[in-house]
């Protein structure tokens, strides 16, 4: 009898183990990579690993190139962890005789309209020297290689530069009822004309290369109960509109120098830390975070601030991925926060980068479905990722967590798309709903 007992357990056991995602094999998963609406027409990768078990469940051109969009994120992410301290240099300083001389690290946070902080008008506005900027080289140009010209009147394009400051963004509330406006922060040279004519919505449009702006009001109608707009236009940066800015926030009169050999030994002023920027960078998607955490790594072991020394670094074998992953090839890795239509990564390799990333912290910092960031309206709560999108280019790659109580990692990339990227969202939603349960 007990006998008969055991074999009955251990046939229900070698079932269970059989079942193991059954209810959603890859067979049926490669069919819906292939059906689900909008995936008709694209161009799709895919992976499912499962990490416990160092096993891939399901892959679809897991080794295809593809268009990462902001997915390029979670590289810079890992970057930073290997790179930069806890506690981020807010800026670089020391002290001769009465004079303080300071200058960039890459910081992106001083007094960031979503994110403010003072740390550094706190250290210059107790100081009682005389206070001297150094301008220190930069080989990076405003914008990112492969991005769009247009980018710099977007919210999403503020320029990349020695010094953030404001975000290097002007904030702008419009009352459209009073045909008012007030701007943060506020400054002479930034100048705004309001245009006569009305719209469906407001609008600010920037001159490229100038800091002149054109503020056009929304037509009101019977039905609108919100009469207030809150809108972000980068502005162009320079020195002289950095310094002017820093030095009426801070109270002082802060001159430049343009000559200065880094000394060996300087202070270093210690900003937030590392942790509260990734996050700030990856739940929103923040394009100015990605790339200064570039900027901020070469700054590190240079005197020039420089994006492509730090990624030609990075992209040496064994640095962020394993050299037999890479197959002999290095990372087509061009800028940090994945605006390049340049860079191109694998579904595998995104695997191998998130599963090889410590996933109690990662997954605090990650968008949660539903919850927060760019997952905040879509999918549940058990999923953990990261969005990419561009034209016709939508990706999510993170951590799924199962019914059965394990956590996946999983990439989807739909590249070349022609159907609204809402219905491929929707699709992806479909398939990560299947596999928290059958998993």
């Amino acid at each position: 009898m007990k006998r008969g007992i055991c074999c009955l357990l251990s046939l229900l056991l070698l079932s269970s183990i059989s079942s193991y995602g059954q209810k959603y094999p890859k067979r049926k998963i490669l069919k819906d990579l292939k059906t689900l609406p909008g995936f008709e027409n694209a161009f799709i990768g895919f992976t499912l690993y499962d990490p416990s078990k160092e096993k891939t469940i399901a892959a679809h051109y897991a080794d295809k190139y593809m268009t990462p969009a902001s997915t390029t994120k979670l590289f810079t992410y890992q970057a930073g962890v290997q790179n930069l301290p806890e506690r981020l240099p807010a800026l670089e300083y020391y002290t001769s005789g009465d004079s303080l001389i300071f200058w960039s690290t890459g910081y992106p946070l001083t007094l960031h309209p979503d994110h403010p902080d003072s740390t550094v008008i706190d250290f210059l506005s107790q100081t009682k020297k005389k206070l001297y900027y150094w301008s220190r080289p930069i080989e990076d140009d405003r914008f990112g290689p492969g991005w769009g010209w247009d980018d710099y009147n977007a919210y999403y394009g503020a320029e990349k530069s020695l010094f953030p400051i404001y975000g290097n963004s002007v904030q702008v509330i419009i009352d459209n009822a009073k045909k008012k406006f007030i701007t943060s922060p506020t400054y002479d040279l930034l100048k705004f004309t309001e245009n006569d004519s009305t719209d469906t919505r407001s609008r600010i449009s920037r001159n490229e290369f100038l800091n002149e702006y054109e503020i056009k009001y929304k037509a009101l109608t019977a039905s609108d109960t919100l009469t207030i707009d809150t809108l972000v236009r980068p502005f162009k940066y320079s020195d002289g509109l950095f310094i002017d800015l820093l030095s009426n926030a801070a109270g002082k009169e802060i001159k430049q120098i343009d000559k200065l050999t880094r000394p060996e030994r300087f202070e270093t002023l210690a900003g937030v830390r590392a942790d509260s920027l990734y996050k700030w960078m990856l739940q929103p998607s923040d394009n100015l975070f990605a790339e200064q955490i570039l900027l901020m790594i070469s700054g590190a072991s240079s005197d020039t601030l420089s994006s492509k020394s730090t990624l030609s670094r990075l992209k040496e074998p064994n640095i962020i991925l394993r050299e037999e992953q890479l197959q002999g090839s290095e990372l087509i890795w061009r800028d940090g926060s994945g605006l390049s239509r340049y860079n191109m990564f694998s579904p595998d390799e995104l695997i191998q980068l998130l599963s090889s990333s410590d996933e109690a912290s990662i997954l605090p910092l990650l968008p949660q479905g539903g919850v927060s960031g760019s997952l905040e309206d879509w999918y549940g709560p058990y999923v953990y990722a990261k969005t990419g999108t561009l034209s016709n280019n939508h990706s999510l790659a993170g951590y799924i967590k199962t019914e059965k109580g394990k956590t996946l990692i999983f990439v989807i990339m739909a590249n070349h798309y022609t159907a609204p990227t809402a219905v491929i969202r929707n699709s992806i939603g479909v398939i990560l709903e299947k596999i928290k349960q059958a998993y």
